[in-house]
């Protein structure tokens, strides 16, 4: 058999294979034209796309412009304005760089530039299919207009392969709010098929872009707040931005937007320290809302790593992952998980009725003054002082029939006096002596069947001895200011039965009972103290797991995995106490899986603390259909003061349903 010749490719067929890395997509094609938008400090940006991008795109902006001298060469390959050496490469400041985007697109599409800086004459010129035409001159304003029609036309292998149009406008509408986002001092307008999709002016408040963006739940976002013991950490990398509360989430990590030095970037690497931030305040499979923006020197950011750009590669991405992580976590630390309402159960919406309501005239009113990320993390540090709230007297007054609408008036036209509420006496109900059960049928489970997902969460749950809450070491100090709760009874042997003064809580023993375990397990020093073995388990590792138990052996030592190698096989000495016997080697080897990947949060003391107390934390906690003694209760309930949030078990699930008895009375008829 003869060896196959080397032959040099000519630079039609270079072009094409260049155009494939780079030209996957419309919205790939609007992502890099963008980026030279941005990059040519453009304040307004315009983006028209038919039928998905495949027919015409045109992105228009009022930057720097092209010099006409240099039309011609910013259609060959690798010329660009932003690189002068390979020096350059080290700190890359711009969003595009490579030079090869225009030269791509026009070998797949009719590509025309049209351009003119300040004070200069404009031209244009014209690429289709790789062959550029002669410059001309044309008489626009000052800026840059790209246009690119036909696109994969040429290439109907390409264009068998992509999306419908409408599939690809999608795309497209989050290539431009991810900019949007890290670009608040741009204005955005994309528009299709002369609809616009998106218009938002340019700002130089954050939380009024995110408003833009994300609508009225853009103020329940929370600012992103850095943990003071971070300011004196090693590194220069911060991170600023915006999360959501707890209780707003998604099906799906699409709403989590990550940027680095103003780039956005593929979100994936950063999806599990977002949800080890968020702890056991998230349900499974949810993912929370977040505007997340790192800020390091450019010399710790590889973005040369993929042809798009899309995806970074960071120095210390470990040290970055943790830091994301500590201030989700410390952001999250002042709120609370609230207590289930009576709304989240069908039958008893009528429950919830006659809550408080807002006033029409409230609707009008200015929003407060808002804060950049930055600034809310200086005033959490403490570093500024909050800027004074604007005056009254520079807020304009809502109109008088808005005032009119959200008061009662007298027949004068005045306010009418609104008479007092009455008070009602609340007697404090008590549990008869000697515990009495609410009658249920015994012959049939009382707890539905959990979902796949939930048995695989509470795989734990079936081993191991139950403990009675009474048996337990009790907690120290008072962290939650709750009202004095009486116990009544239980229902179906799971749910508790309390008053609250004027509210009825139904807990979830075994949910409550969990959470007090986990917080107890968590913060338990003594369980992690090393247990010396007997004798000294055989490991029975693979060459793999070998070669990274010797590379982490001190971090294995500090988890209280104590190691010891003869004859090329390592032995367990030692093992943390509240880890049992038949568990050592799986869990083992699970630790091993975390450490040697490239996340380093996975492998720390802490996180590791967190993840074992998850999972022993449904072992001996009280079950659903368990008889519960009122002293058992009661300990259930004092407990709730002594961990940081009662009102969710670690998964994430509610453990309490509040009904208020003004609710009661007003679903019974009992009001007026």
């Amino acid at each position: 058999m003869k060896p196959s010749r080397i032959v040099q490719l000519d630079d039609t067929t270079i072009g094409h294979i260049a155009a494939g890395e780079v030209v996957e997509r419309p919205a790939q094609v609007v992502k890099e034209l963008i980026e030279n938008s941005l990059d040519a400090q453009a304040t307004e940006i315009t983006i028209t796309v038919e039928r998905g991008g495949f027919d015409r795109l045109v992105v228009e902006d009022n930057g720097s412009g092209i010099h006409p001298d240099d039309l011609p060469k910013a259609l060959d390959r690798h010329a660009t304005s932003k690189l002068q050496s390979k020096k350059d490469l080290a700190e890359i400041n711009s969003l595009g760089f490579r030079g090869e985007a225009l030269a791509s697109i026009g070998m797949v599409a009719r590509l025309e530039i049209s351009s003119k800086p300040p004070a200069m004459e404009g031209a244009t010129i014209v690429m289709e299919d790789g062959i550029k035409s002669e410059l001309e001159p044309i008489g626009m304003g000052a800026g840059t207009r790209i246009s690119v029609e036909h696109l994969f036309q040429n290439t109907p292998a390409r264009l068998a392969f992509q999306r419908r149009a409408e599939t690809e406008t999608s795309r497209i509408v989050d290539v431009v709010v991810s900019h949007a986002l890290a670009h608040p001092e741009t204005a955005f307008h994309l528009k299709s098929e002369s609809r616009s999709l998106l218009n938002v002016p340019s700002t130089e408040d954050m939380i009024d872009r995110l408003y833009d963006i994300l609508g009225s739940q853009a103020n329940e976002m929370l600012p992103l707040q850095q943990p003071s013991e971070d300011h004196n950490a090693p590194g220069d990398e911060r991170w600023s931005g915006w999360i959501s509360t707890p209780d707003i989430t998604r099906g799906k990590g699409d709403d989590i937007h990550v940027l680095i030095n103003g780039r956005p970037v593929a979100a994936g690497p950063f999806l599990q320290a977002v949800r080890r931030g968020y702890k056991t305040r998230l349900m499974q499979g949810r993912h929370p809302l977040a505007v997340l923006n790192l800020t390091c020197p450019p010399g710790e950011v590889d973005v040369n790593v993929h042809p798009t750009k899309r995806e970074v590669r960071l120095r210390h991405s470990w040290r970055v992952l943790e830091r994301l992580e500590r201030c989700i976590a410390h952001s999250l630390e002042s709120i609370p998980t609230q207590p289930d309402a009576t709304g989240g159960i069908p039958e008893l919406r009528g429950l919830s009725g006659g809550g408080n309501v807002k006033s029409v005239e409230t609707y009008l009113e200015p929003r407060a003054e808002s804060i950049t990320p930055d600034a809310a993390i200086q005033q959490a540090a403490g570093i500024t002082e909050p800027s004074a709230a604007p005056s009254p007297a520079l807020r304009s007054a809502p109109p008088a029939w808005a005032i009119a609408a959200g008061q009662q008036l007298a027949l004068t036209g005045e306010k009418a006096e609104e008479a007092p509420a009455k008070e009602k006496q609340r007697p404090v109900s008590q549990s008869p002596l000697g515990q009495t059960l609410l009658p249920t049928n015994e012959g049939k489970p009382i707890a539905p069947a959990l979902s796949p997902a939930e048995r695989t969460l509470h795989r734990h749950a079936g081993k191991g001895a139950q403990q009675s809450p009474s048996d337990e070491t009790p907690l120290d100090g008072v962290l939650n200011d709750l009202p004095a709760m009486e116990p009544l009874a239980q229902f179906a042997n799971s749910y508790i039965l309390v008053q609250a003064e004027e509210e009825l809580l139904l807990i979830d023993q075994h949910a409550l009972h969990e959470r007090i375990r986990f917080e107890r397990l968590r913060n338990s020093g003594q369980s992690w103290e090393p247990q010396s073995r007997l004798e000294a388990l055989d490991l029975n590792l693979d060459a793999r797991q070998s070669a990274v138990v010797d590379a982490n052996k001190t971090r294995l030592h500090e988890l209280g995995f104590h190691l010891e190698r003869t004859d090329d096989s390592w032995y367990l000495t030692a093992s943390p106490q509240l880890i049992s016997g038949e568990e050592i080697r799986p869990f083992f080897l699970d630790v091993l899986q975390d450490i040697s990947g490239d996340e380093g949060p996975l492998a720390t003391i802490e996180a590791k603390k967190d993840h074992i107390a998850f999972m022993n934390a449904c072992r001996g906690a009280v079950k659903a259909n368990q008889s519960l003694t009122l002293p058992e209760m009661r300990r259930l309930l004092e407990d709730m003061r002594r961990i940081p949030n009662p009102w969710a078990c670690v998964h994430g699930r509610p453990t309490s349903l509040r009904i208020p008895i003004d609710s009661l009375d007003h679903h019974f008829g009992r009001h007026g």
